[in-house]
């Protein structure tokens, strides 16, 4: 082999050596932007928190008799939030509320807002919930057929929560952190009674 050649095979080594190190690099740039659009969709989604502001109030159907057959007809909650976190739409195009009890499942906020209304106590009476604002959710369970519940109901008491029960409400913002409000319905002695 001439000097030539080897000098020709020599490029040829450094030209592909350099390609590969190339494509190493880039592969390294992209997985670095990804993973900082990873960082910063999981900071946004954590600065914007809904807090519950409130017990949960509940006004039952009767306070006497079986412990069994008394229903929770209403609850009423206030949400706010975190100190220091971004404002979030609260409409009825951009929040989720579900409801939950041992029997059943229903998503209880829809856009013609019988089930479930969302407005502002305090603020400048957007939908936006900012710092310093505060917002009543308020769910009435008697607009929840049995047959829009999921599975099913036989009978309409079985939509409601009764005492000893666990509840659970989720109210989820298109962005931000989801409230859950998980329950066990105490004893009811009054039919309005905090939970």
């Amino acid at each position: 082999m001439t000097g030539l050649e080897v000098a020709i095979i020599l490029v040829a080594f450094v030209i592909t050596a350099s390609v590969f190190a190339y494509m190493v690099l880039n592969v390294g740039f992209l997985t670095a932007e990804k993973a900082q659009s990873v960082i910063s969709s999981g900071i946004s989604e954590a600065s914007s928190v809904l807090y519950l502001d409130s017990d949960v109030i509940g006004s039952f159907v009767n306070n006497t008799g079986a412990q069994s057959e008394i229903c929770l007809t209403k609850a009423v909650f206030y949400v706010r939030l975190g100190q220091g976190d971004s404002p979030i739409s609260l409409s009825d195009s951009k929040l989720v509320v579900t409801y939950t009890n041992a029997r059943c499942h229903a998503s209880v906020y829809d856009s013609n807002g019988t089930i479930t209304t969302v407005t502002g106590v305090t603020g400048d009476g957007d939908e936006i919930i900012e710092q310093g604002e505060r917002f009543k959710v308020s769910i009435d369970f008697t607009e929840l057929d049995k047959s829009s519940v999921d599975p099913a109901q036989n009978s309409q008491p079985d939509v409601y929560v009764h005492p000893y029960e666990e509840i659970r409400i989720e109210v989820r913002p298109s962005g931000g952190a989801v409230l859950t409000i998980e329950r066990t319905m105490p004893q009811v002695a009054y039919t309005v009674q905090a939970f």
